[in-house]
C-alpha cells in the first residue's frame, strides 16, 4: 500500500456507506486521511450480498477507524441543499477542517434496494433502475435521477468550498460514468445527469483554480458493486479487457487525483471502463 501520503488531511466521502465509496472512504484511511461519510443510509452495505461479505466491521466509520485513523458518519439526504450545508459545516468543524470531497453519491436508480418493503433483510435485492429514453422519461423518474445525481454532487461542492478555500487549497474528485460520456442514449436519464457532472466539474475547475483546489471527475464502466449485480458477461462482449472492473482500481484513480500526483491536474474526466468507450 502506498506512504500515508494524506496524514493530517481531512477527506469526506459521499455515499459512502457501501459498494465504490466504500473503496474510496478505504483508499483515503490508508493514505492517513481522517475520513467523514455522509450517506442516506449510514448500513446500506448490509443490503446487498456482494457487499455485506466485505465488512470487516460493522460500518465503514469503524474500518476506517481500524486503519488508525480517526472516522465520522452523518446520515443525510444530500438532495436537500440546506441539509447538505449543515452536514458538510458540521464535517469540517468535528474533524477541524476539509481538504478533500470525493462527491461520490449518486446512481441511476428509480427505488433503492433498501426503500423496498423487505430490502433491509439478508435476501439478495438489487435496485430499481433508470429505463426511461432521451424522448420519453416519466417524470417521478427524471426528477429522481437528477436529483439524487446533480443536485447532490453540485450541493456537496458548493458546501464544502469554503473550507476548502480555508485549508489553503484541495482536491474535489467527482463521479461521472461512462453513461455521461457515451451519448447512446441508453440507461436515460442517468446519462444525461452524468454528463452535467462533468460540464460541472469543468466549470468548478476553472472557478477555483486560483484558490489551489483541484477539481476533477471521473466516469467508471462496468465495474463490479452489489448494487447492480454481476456483469461479467455483459462485460465480456463490450470491454476490450473483457471484464468488469473492481472497485480497487477505481480507487486507484482516486488516489492518484487525491494526492500530490495530479497537483497539475484539473478540470478533466478520467474513464476508468477497460477501453470500453472509444
Amino acid at each position: 500500500m502506498s506512504e500515508k501520503k494524506l496524514a493530517g488531511k481531512v477527506a469526506l466521502v459521499t455515499g459512502g456507506a457501501r459498494g465504490l465509496g466504500r473503496g474510496y472512504a478505504l483508499r483515503l484511511a490508508k493514505l492517513g486521511a481522517d475520513v467523514a461519510i455522509i450517506d442516506r443510509n449510514l448500513r446500506g452495505a448490509e443490503v446487498y450480498e456482494f457487499e455485506r461479505a466485505l465488512l470487516t466491521a460493522p460500518t465503514v466509520m469503524a474500518e476506517c477507524e481500524a486503519l488508525g485513523v480517526r472516522a465520522m458518519g452523518l446520515e443525510v439526504d444530500l438532495t436537500d441543499r440546506a441539509a447538505t450545508e449543515a452536514a458538510v459545516a458540521q464535517v469540517a468543524q468535528q474533524m477541524g477542517r476539509l481538504d478533500i470531497v470525493v462527491a461520490n453519491a449518486g446512481g441511476g436508480t428509480v427505488l433503492f434496494a433498501d426503500e423496498k418493503q423487505g430490502g433491509q433483510g439478508g435476501n439478495q435485492v438489487l435496485d430499481d433502475v433508470t429505463t426511461g429514453t432521451p424522448s420519453n422519461t416519466p417524470e417521478e423518474m427524471l426528477t429522481r435521477v437528477m436529483d439524487i445525481n446533480v443536485k447532490t454532487c453540485m450541493y456537496t461542492c458548493m458546501a464544502a468550498t469554503p473550507f476548502l478555500k480555508a485549508a489553503g487549497g484541495g482536491k474535489i474528485v467527482t463521479v461521472s460514468s461512462t453513461a455521461g460520456v457515451n451519448a447512446s442514449g441508453t440507461y436515460h436519464p442517468y446519462g444525461t445527469a452524468k454528463a452535467a457532472i462533468i460540464h460541472y466539474t469543468r466549470g468548478l475547475a476553472q472557478e477555483l483554480g486560483p484558490f489551489n483546489i483541484n477539481v476533477n471527475a471521473i466516469a467508471p464502466g462496468i465495474i463490479r458493486t452489489g448494487r447492480l449485480g454481476d456483469r461479467a458477461a455483459r462485460a465480456r462482449e463490450v470491454v476490450p479487457l473483457k471484464r468488469e472492473g473492481t472497485i480497487e482500481e477505481c480507487c486507484g484513480v482516486v488516489e492518484f487525483l487525491t494526492t500530490d500526483l495530479s497537483d497539475y491536474v484539473t478540470g478533466r474526466v478520467i474513464l476508468i471502463d477497460g477501453g470500453m468507450v472509444q
